[in-house]
């Protein structure tokens, strides 16, 4: 059973990786556009951090860090709306929606992995730090 769940894993990480490079190319030779080096992708990064510091103060206990962490997930509403209205102007609104997705799913692959090597290092220096 765990070598099914690992080889569907496997399929689906497979699958969008070719999904992701198969729009990315059809943007690029219908539109004009990449799927990571253009501005509606910087627009997705910052979405997605002001999402995720917004999360962790919304939660807090205190009424300013919650106040600012609404301000910070509003923000990131914005954000991925003028992603995807810069996509659909480029393009036309359904595969601009479509690439808006595309495109979140692109920063989520690439940001999830930084934040593990970074934990991971960070981690490892403080595990020698408390060895010694």
């Amino acid at each position: 059973m765990e070598a099914l769940v690992f080889v569907l894993f496997a399929a689906f990480i497979l699958g969008t990786i070719f999904v992701l490079m198969s729009q990315a190319k059809k943007a690029r030779e219908t539109y004009g556009f990449g799927l990571v080096v253009n501005w509606s992708f910087l627009l997705v990064v910052l979405c997605l951090f002001s999402l995720l510091f917004g999360s962790v103060m919304a939660s807090s206990g205190q009424s300013d860090q919650h106040t600012n962490g609404m301000v910070l997930q509003f923000t990131s509403l914005a954000l991925i709306g003028f992603a995807g209205f810069i996509n659909v102007k480029r393009s036309n609104p359904k595969f601009g929606v479509w690439f808006t997705f595309l495109q979140v799913i692109a920063a989520i692959g690439i940001i999830v992995p930084l934040f593990l090597i970074f934990s991971h290092f960070r981690t490892k220096g403080v595990m020698s730090e408390m060895t010694r």
